[in-house]
């Protein structure tokens, strides 16, 4: 009589009346996750920089995983994705979501979540096993009971971090049968345009589930507010009792005019000097209007902003660089169009992940 053994080198009927089981688990108590595959990066075409080939001119392979865009930075910021969705079945522990405020700030401990999936069976549908960088939505936590009855229902959609073998998908004739994945919020990225879409259309993906108009909206109230609490440098004596403002002299607009106003000459500059002597007066030119400063002890102190009550012709504030931050103008043209000169930074530079 042969020794008994549960391992065999092959995957024998053993491994499929187990795996089929196993499959028979996930397709009774799983949830269905909807799962966009990466196909590689997005073809760039001939850009001429070494550290981002062509991938065009290679052959067939275009859209291939293993592939990366930026071989000098080892990332891959424009990703392909398949156009069709594939469905799989996966199972995760569901969680509260917890508010963590034992650290500097507040946050969920419960937004990553490790889902696992049948491996053979991912194998059919996908093509091959659930990398990092593929997105996937889960229709269960769609949430349809929102405030605003005019607001669309999203699912959430996490994207992959890391992938491998669950450790308790092993059977007893020693081969694997799971896959389990580590997976993220997604979030308003680059890497994800080709799912996201553009933010110009209304209805985009990138639109619903970006905070990004409500951040700048935000940002905007916050600035007229300042605006209108604070119109300009002076100190704010309307509130105080019996306060004498006596009017003052009208000063001078800029470096030229300071030292005719304090009749001696003053030196100049975007810059302090190296090496003052107490009491030196030095004009910041950098400033709109001009700033004079004094040294006194250790450091520069600002003498005065350059503005008065009774000289309506000069600016009501004094600011560094004014002239480019507070650019109001909208004429400036880029490619035939016409956009504002101040714009938000994230409006410009998108946010990068981490990974």
């Amino acid at each position: 009589m042969p020794r008994l053994s549960l391992w065999r080198k092959d995957k024998t009927n053993d491994f499929k009346f187990l795996d089929r089981m196993i499959k028979e688990q996930f397709i009774v108590g799983g949830t269905s996750i909807m799962i966009h595959k990466y196909m590689g990066p997005d073809p760039q075409g001939e850009t001429g920089d070494p550290t981002q080939p062509n991938y065009q001119a290679q052959g067939d392979d275009v859209f291939g995983e293993t592939k990366i865009q930026d071989l000098l930075f080892l990332e891959t910021r424009d990703r392909k994705y398949d156009k069709d969705i594939y469905e799989l079945r996966g199972v995760y522990n569901v969680g509260d979501q917890d508010f963590d405020l034992t650290q500097f700030g507040l946050f969920i401990n419960t937004d990553v979540l490790f889902i696992t999936f049948h491996l053979n069976d991912m194998m059919e549908r996908l093509g091959r096993k659930l990398m990092a960088g593929d997105v996937i939505e889960l229709p269960h936590q769609r949430d349809d009971t929102l405030l605003d009855p005019t607001a669309p229902a999203i699912n959430k959609w996490y994207v992959v971090q890391d992938a491998a073998r669950a450790a308790e998908g092993y059977s007893q004739t020693w081969w694997p049968h799971l896959w389990r994945i580590k997976a993220a919020p997604l979030t308003d990225a680059q890497e994800y345009k080709d799912i996201l879409g553009k933010s110009t259309d209304a209805d985009s993906l990138k639109n619903q589930i970006s905070t990004y108009i409500k951040e700048t909206e935000i940002s905007q109230a916050i600035i007229e507010a300042a605006e209108k609490e604070v119109p300009d440098m002076l100190p704010d004596v309307k509130k105080l009792f019996n306060y004498e403002d006596a009017p003052a002299p009208d000063g001078p607009t800029n470096a030229a005019d300071f030292e005719q106003y304090y009749g001696t000459p003053i030196a100049s500059g975007v810059l302090f000097p190296g090496s003052p002597r107490q009491g030196d007066l030095f004009i910041r030119t950098d400033f709109s209007p001009n700033r004079l400063f004094v040294y006194r002890g250790n450091r520069w102190a600002r003498l005065y902003d350059n503005v008065f009550p009774n000289r309506k012709d000069v600016v009501a504030r004094s600011v560094n660089a004014g002239a480019f931050i507070n650019n109001d103008s909208k004429d400036t043209n880029l490619d035939g169009q016409n956009f504002e000169s101040r714009q938000p930074i994230s409006g410009v530079v998108k946010p990068r992940t981490d990974f």
